[in-house]
């Protein structure tokens, strides 16, 4: 029986109706907002949600490299919020068991895997593609290189000495091994429920009009080295707030301590944004902010998407590897261990600690002259 349905529609969805006939009702066949795709590329991004999240700044040059192609990527069901949303993206797939079944079934024109995990690597090579971009394992359990570009990220990826030797930002090394001319911007996709609420936020601490500085207080779960220490985060809201600059303080479950300890009810200067906020709502609240204060987090790179000037701190992990597209200030401790990629320090001075809340109040003076 002849289909009644153009199954090669990019707004084409298997078990019900398109977001189109669902609006006014129209026929497939007839619909004017008809979008062909040619083709498929499934994006293998899963784990670390500041990394996922700044491996879109490939979604628009590969649009434009494949045109008319769909883009599908698979990702770690708990950073899925860090793409929900972006406009680039045709579909979001998680790591559920049937996924990774369809994956093996499915032929895609475009493979790019971009993890170096067990189970990322299987999924790609078990994949099949006409073209493939990055790493996968073949059936002797030997992980394969697509070119010279990801061979330079593997090994610096098992170096720690390349890893601070290396001076290409993460987007480059990425646009390399996708064999891309250029990157663009990290998407940070801003929902209409959290926006409004991150208004209401806003009017309900009276904050309009003001210059808005935000403070990122943890260093994510993995990596505690990245953390700042709580006696130079108490030094620089003093300096802030004595200065009258309004501090919005972010953090999750992980920060609640600090966070707590940190959010004076009797400094009007000083206001928590809570460590219960969804990913949509973290973003949203970071983009009420000006100026950003963070470690090398989630935090930092959702804020240089979000355009913000950003004032970055590092100690165990690469300055280098972070494009800042001229919005961020990287301070760098003064140790010459820095780049170590531990992720507990063993010192008894730590790198992190050796920034001090002086230089980091002055880098965000500068943003204000």
């Amino acid at each position: 029986m002849k289909t009644q349905v153009k199954q090669n529609c990019k707004f084409f969805k298997p078990d019900m109706p398109c977001v189109y006939h669902k609006t006014d009702k129209r026929k497939c066949v007839e619909c004017k907002d008809f979008s062909n795709t040619d083709g498929s590329i499934l994006i293998i991004k899963k784990e670390a949600a500041g990394d996922v999240l700044r491996t879109t700044a490939i979604l628009e040059p590969l649009k434009k490299k494949f045109s008319g192609y769909r883009i599908i990527w698979l990702v770690a069901k708990q950073n899925m919020e860090v793409l929900k949303g972006n406009p680039l993206i045709d579909t979001i797939w998680t790591d559920e068991k049937e996924i990774l079944q369809a994956i093996s079934f499915f032929n895609f024109n475009v493979l790019i895997n971009l993890d170096l995990n067990f189970d990322s690597l299987i999924t790609a090579g078990i994949s099949n593609t006409k073209l493939f971009y990055g790493f996968r394992y073949n059936k002797n359990g030997e992980i394969l290189c697509s070119n010279k570009a990801a061979e330079e990220w593997f090994l610096m990826s098992h170096n720690d000495e390349m890893k601070k030797l290396n001076r290409k930002t993460y987007q480059k090394i990425i646009a390399d091994i996708t064999e891309l001319d250029t990157y663009e911007n990290i998407i940070v996709p801003l929902e209409k429920n959290a926006m409004e609420k991150a208004e209401s936020f806003k009017e309900t601490n009276k904050l309009s009009g003001k210059k808005l500085i935000g403070i990122h207080t943890g260093g994510g779960s993995r990596w505690q080295a990245k953390k700042w220490t709580k006696k130079n985060l108490v030094s620089l809201l003093e300096l802030l707030t004595n200065k009258k600059y309004s501090v919005l303080l972010f953090g999750g479950e992980e920060e609640k301590e600090t966070m707590e300890s940190l959010a004076n009810k009797n400094n009007p200067f000083l206001i928590s944004t809570g460590y219960k906020n969804t990913i949509p709502e973290f973003f949203s609240l970071l983009n009420l902010c000006d100026v950003i204060v963070s470690a090398d987090t989630l935090a930092m790179h959702a804020a240089i998407g979000l355009n913000k000037k950003v004032v970055a701190l590092f100690g165990p992990t690469s300055p280098y590897e972070i494009e800042g597209y001229g919005r961020i200030e990287k301070i760098v401790t003064p140790l010459d261990c820095y780049c170590c990629y531990k992720k507990v320090c063993d010192r008894f001075s730590s790198c992190m600690e050796m920034i001090t809340p002086e230089t980091v109040f002055s880098a965000i003076e500068k943003h204000y002259e």
